[in-house]
């Protein structure tokens, strides 16, 4: 396997943010939801494995492997990852068994191939051009320096 020089940074981000919201992308009638997931690992191979919900309706009626994006983000951190790749659903964990809770608490494994990583920086600071450093410095002069004439003739010295 050839592996890409970026594979560490990525995987260090992924592991910091460590949610994302899934957006399947299949075509089929009954599909995986939309959800928001929580990453188990960053397997060698480049498999990123992750926890969504259990489906409303029965599992065995979804696609087992579909098309999903991911976006991983979370709330302090100036940084956001997008990955999008196939999904395999590998199994379901949880208590079915439970008489207490009848909704209980389940989750899905899921298995995903990488093929498109996107990492992004939005409110990263960007150099400015010449031209822009020098609007900036001008237009602070002029603020500085340039001022109205507040006699009695002016307009400013009526309205008193």
């Amino acid at each position: 396997m050839n592996r890409d020089p970026n594979f560490q940074f990525i995987c260090e981000k992924i592991s910091l943010l460590r949610t994302a919201v899934m957006y399947s992308m299949s075509n089929s009638l009954v599909r995986m939801p939309n959800d928001i997931v929580k990453l188990v690992k960053v397997d060698e191979d480049g498999q990123l494995w992750f926890l969504a919900h259990f489906p409303v309706y029965s599992l065995q009626q979804c696609e087992k492997i579909f098309p999903v994006r991911l976006h991983f983000f979370r709330k302090g951190f100036d940084f956001f990852v997008e990955i999008s790749g196939k999904a395999t659903i590998e199994s379901n964990i949880g208590d079915s068994s439970s008489k207490d809770n009848a909704n209980a608490s389940r989750s899905v494994l899921v298995k995903m191939t990488m093929n498109n990583v996107e990492y992004r920086e939005p409110h990263a600071r960007k150099d400015k051009t010449k031209f822009q450093v020098i609007v900036e410095r001008s237009y602070k002069w002029m603020l500085r320096n340039v001022g109205f004439d507040h006699t009695e003739s002016s307009v400013f010295g009526k309205i008193h």
